[in-house]
């Protein structure tokens, strides 16, 4: 899998991602899909825009669901 990035807010124009080493930092919404809301994942793009990763997203989202129920039954 690519390095990916989660959305973790959006707020006034700028989108606060959390990137590969769990580091945050601000992006500006330009950069990103017009439709991203917080929780999704992206990838970068060549041109410095980010795209969104509806199949890492998934894929992600069920690892995590899994942990949830492997600790809370």
């Amino acid at each position: 899998m690519n390095e990916y990035y989660s959305v973790s807010r959006i707020e006034d124009g700028s989108a606060v991602l959390e990137f590969p080493d769990g580091t945050f930092r601000e992006v500006p919404t330009s950069l990103l899909p017009a439709d991203v809301k917080e929780g999704n994942i992206l990838v970068l793009n060549s041109d410095g825009t980010y795209i969104h990763d509806f199949l890492n997203e998934e894929e992600i989202k069920n690892r995590l669901l899994s942990l949830q129920d492997d600790i809370f039954g």
